[in-house]
């Protein structure tokens, strides 16, 4: 018997050009999760790096020694710069006749000297007590004259403080050098309270 016609064949499907789709999403996935890691990873770098520039750990460039001078007069106080964890304060070579702090105050040249603000006993912020003139550490009761020595308390020395440099009439504090306070028994500076203790 004659046999019917040969049944058309199917067409072959190509496959499209490029990934399947489920290539597509699992590599968009992949893709996703990277940068999500590599932005947070940016992230906690920028976070975790140190900036150095103009804050603790670096040098720092105050203003000029007139101009701290000044200010000490006026306000009966210290000069504060927080960002560098320190008071300026106003030093008179006459007073230091074994030149004690020559090392922090370029070999007496300078009329400032600056003091780290964390009290040497357990790192707490020690402020001016305006009415005694001292520093007074609000946590443990220690006591440290105007240059920072040690007066009263648990503290077992003065103040520790930073080198500095007069550079064209600008006081630079190297903040990344901590000079060690002086010993409880240094009593370079001769000054008694004024008036009423903060603490």
């Amino acid at each position: 018997a004659a046999s019917g016609p040969a049944a058309p064949q199917r067409p072959v499907r190509k496959p499209p050009p490029g990934p399947s789709r489920r290539e597509f999403l699992r590599k968009s996935m992949l893709w996703g999760w990277l940068g999500v890691l590599g932005g947070f990873g940016g992230a906690s770098l920028a976070f975790l790096w140190p900036n150095l520039k103009g804050g603790f750990g670096a040098r720092i460039e105050v203003d000029t020694e007139e101009a701290i001078l000044s200010y000490i007069q006026q306000n009966r106080e210290p000069f504060a710069y927080p960002a560098g964890r320190m008071y300026l304060v106003a030093y008179d070579s006459s007073l230091d006749s074994g030149g004690e702090y020559g090392e922090v105050t370029q070999n007496g040249q300078s009329k400032v000297m600056a003091l780290y603000q964390r009290c040497v006993h357990l790192g707490c912020r020690v402020p001016w007590c305006g009415s005694s003139q001292w520093f007074e550490c609000p946590c443990h009761g220690s006591r440290y004259n105007r240059w920072g020595e040690y007066q009263d308390g648990p503290a077992p020395r003065g103040l520790d403080r930073f080198p500095l440099t007069l550079e064209g009439g600008r006081v630079v504090v190297d903040t990344a050098k901590i000079i060690t306070g002086p010993a409880r028994q240094s009593g370079t500076l001769d000054q008694p309270p004024e008036g009423p203790h903060c603490t």
